[in-house]
């Protein structure tokens, strides 16, 4: 077996076990040492790959992050296309749904609320010219729609994504309306 293929099956199992840990207990209670237990791997090959559990996630919070924002410029103001798109990417890549549960890190938390807030004051107040909301008006909107975004998307998580990401783009796009 090739150093490669037996280092890309190390980082599955790893992140493997991290959603399974995350659908258990908060990012904060996982320890590095149940991670490998649970993943299969030895604690020298988690550190061959990683510095710690934090630098584990940062690339998956990086591509979430471009992800999400290349989706939001991609369908410029539609919202409904974003929420779909989006729902349909956390819904294939549970690494990605695990890491916004509200067992998620934190920190991706609020560096995702910032990040829906830019996108959206970038993305959907451009388009909406009818809104005289001023600018005082768009910094509580863009939280406003930021909240709802991120809390609808960890319900829908909470409730093992029951429902398809077109019904739930759907809801959302009704409730935002």
């Amino acid at each position: 077996m090739s150093n490669d293929s037996r280092k890309d099956r190390t980082k599955l199992q790893l992140r493997d076990a991290m959603i399974q840990l995350l659908g258990e207990k908060s990012f904060d209670q996982i320890s590095t040492t149940e991670l490998v237990k649970l993943a299969k791997v030895s604690r020298s090959s988690f550190y061959t790959h990683y510095q710690d559990k934090y630098d584990m996630i940062e690339a998956y919070q990086r591509r979430l992050f471009e992800t999400i924002q290349y989706v939001f410029e991609k369908n410029n103001g539609n919202i409904h296309a974003t929420m779909l798109e989006t729902f349909e990417f956390l819904k294939g890549n549970q690494i990605y749904a695990a890491l916004l549960s509200e067992n998620g890190s934190k920190e991706i938390h609020q560096l995702m609320l910032q990040k829906l807030k830019e996108l959206i004051q970038s993305s959907f107040f451009p388009q909406s010219k009818h809104l005289k909301l001023g600018k005082l008006g768009e910094i509580y909107a863009t939280t406003y729609y930021a909240n709802a975004i991120f809390g609808t998307t960890q319900s829908w998580i909470r409730r093992k994504q029951k429902e398809t990401p077109t019904q739930i783009a759907n809801l959302l796009v009704e409730l935002i309306n």
